[in-house]
């Protein structure tokens, strides 16, 4: 959500009319709120793929996933440095 606030700020500095700043910004969060940053639906069994998708929407980084067990930390890298290759 800060790295969706920021762009949000930086649009309404823009230079540009206050009416279209404003229909710009309304877009912006209509579409933005179903960004897994700002809501997503969890389920165990999906899991990893949600981590995963997080991940590369830059949500989250790999380095969030200290606190989860090593089993899904491995499972996580494997599957990102799969996509790498």
């Amino acid at each position: 959500m800060n790295h969706l606030n920021k762009e949000y700020m930086s649009l309404l500095s823009a230079d540009k009319k206050p009416s279209e700043k404003f229909w710009e910004l309304e877009k912006r969060i209509k579409n933005d709120r179903y960004h897994p940053g700002v809501t997503i639906e969890v389920s165990k069994s999906d899991a990893i793929s949600d981590i995963l998708r997080l991940i590369r929407l830059d949500v989250i980084t790999y380095d969030d996933l200290t606190d989860f067990s090593d089993e899904l930390q491995q499972t996580v890298k494997m599957l990102l440095d799969r996509d790498l290759n």
